[in-house]
């Protein structure tokens, strides 16, 4: 049985190979299989090369945001939206705000034979995004849906180095050639997210959803430089009911929504007025920000498990630009031109979106106006990576102290203090770039 076998494998072999010679092709073809799966470098200017170059480019944004090292979990930890109810000391330095440049999490690198694949801790990931949607930008057509969609997640990119990262961050390049970058200051990062979303808004081909992001963002970006009055004209024409999803799958796991796993899995618990300073998340009974009490953590045996539930499965999509953030931006601006009237009917406006949300009334006093804007901004923008920079405002646009703003003093276990740190920190392989001084990177300051 085996010799025939292998006769007959042979002399499929030799049929193969006479028929290789016949039809003029190279003996040597027949070695090297098709991937239908893998693009060559050499035609990644054909449609389907251009295709899977915004495919990928996108996806590496979603991994840098929703992945299990990504942005809303890190930026998260370090706010009042997550409370580390696991045991790995190098999670909970986030949640203390006392990171150390060789943090294991902000110092992982990229790994895609693991199992799961580690695709880079927050900085790392979210700047191979930002490369990746740059460089897909550049390649796609002009006034392409698609050029115009990659340009302002890569405006995206930036406005989130902007307000998640210190001032001095250092901006590299990897396409086509590597570059190590000099550092950009908070005002440079916004302005050069800008520079991309102007480039956005001249290639949508016309798409409303894409013009769309690209002015919430947009708004976005200018209500960071303070320019209030010009975010607000920004958004003006977004309709309320825009939503942009990162979109997540069943396994693999690059492809699910980390989130929800991670909160699942009682890893990360919904805190309630964390650090004295927090939002009542846990505890406010909000549509916004549905939660499960369940008693002790699973894993530490001593955090209060809060299980969050804005995003009910794996599959879960995650809303990161809308048209309720369009609303939020402009009720913002009207705060600061003193149009109180203007002011409520904005957030009114997005409340009216979830039944059981009651129209709010005006608290009376300039300081519960700001108080009430940033409270409705955390309910609406949880777990969107938005709240890090809504703190870091909160200190440099109204004049807040820090610790009456971030979670502060004593923790909630192990008898630890909270520190310092108001801004996430550059991980220590970037010291490696001659034009990158740590020193300059100030992470105590918003």
């Amino acid at each position: 049985m085996t010799s025939r076998t292998t006769s007959w494998a042979r002399m499929a072999g030799s049929l193969v190979l006479l028929t290789a010679i016949a039809s003029g092709c190279s003996k040597t073809d027949i070695l090297h299989p098709d991937t239908p799966d893998v693009i060559p470098p050499e035609n990644l200017e054909t449609p389907e090369g251009l295709q899977a170059l915004y495919t990928g480019a996108v996806s590496d944004l979603v991994v840098a945001s929703s992945g299990a090292t990504g942005v809303i979990i890190f930026a998260g930890l370090f706010t009042d939206e997550l409370m580390h109810s696991s045991t790995p000391p190098a999670v909970r330095e986030w949640d203390l705000r006392a990171v150390l440049a060789t943090n294991s999490v902000a110092t992982g690198g990229v790994n895609v034979s693991a199992n799961p694949p580690v695709w880079g801790g927050p900085f790392i990931a979210l700047q191979r995004a930002r490369t990746a949607l740059e460089g897909a930008a550049r390649r796609l057509p002009a006034n392409d849906a698609r050029t115009g969609e990659t340009w302002a997640l890569a405006g995206m990119s930036y406005i989130m180095l902007g307000e998640l990262w210190c001032s001095g961050t250092p901006v590299s390049e990897r396409d086509p050639v590597v570059e190590l970058g000099t550092p950009l200051t908070t005002a440079q990062l916004f302005d050069r997210a800008i520079e991309r979303l102007t480039s956005a808004a001249a290639n949508t081909g016309g798409n409303a959803r894409v013009q769309s992001l690209a002015a919430v963002l947009r708004g976005r970006a200018l209500l960071n430089q303070g320019q209030f009055a010009q975010a607000a004209a920004a958004v003006a024409a977004v309709p309320t009911s825009f939503n942009y999803e990162f979109i997540h799958a069943a396994p693999p796991a690059r492809q699910t929504n980390q989130i929800q796993l991670n909160a699942a899995s009682d890893i990360y618990s919904v805190p309630d007025r964390e650090g004295t300073n927090g939002l009542p998340f846990a505890s406010a009974n909000d549509p916004r920000v549905p939660v499960t009490a369940t008693g002790a953590s699973r894993n530490d045996g001593v955090t209060p498990m809060v299980v969050a539930k804005k995003y009910p499965g794996i599959d879960s999509p995650v809303s990161v630009v809308t048209g309720v953030e369009a609303r939020l931006i402009e009720a913002e601006a009207a705060l600061q031109a003193n149009n109180t009237g203007l002011w409520l009917s904005k957030l009114n406006d997005a409340r009216a979106t979830v039944a059981g949300l009651a129209p709010l009334t005006d608290p009376g006093t300039a300081a519960a106006r700001v108080d009430l804007t940033f409270s409705e901004r955390g309910f609406w923008l949880y777990l969107t990576a938005h709240r890090l920079g809504d703190l870091r405002r909160l200190v440099r646009q109204y004049g807040r102290a820090k610790e009456s703003v971030y979670p502060t003093g004593a923790y909630h276990k192990q008898g630890l203090t909270r520190g310092g740190q108001a801004t996430l920190i550059v991980p220590q392989p970037e010291e490696n770039n001659p034009n990158y001084t740590p020193a300059n990177c100030t992470v105590e300051t918003p």
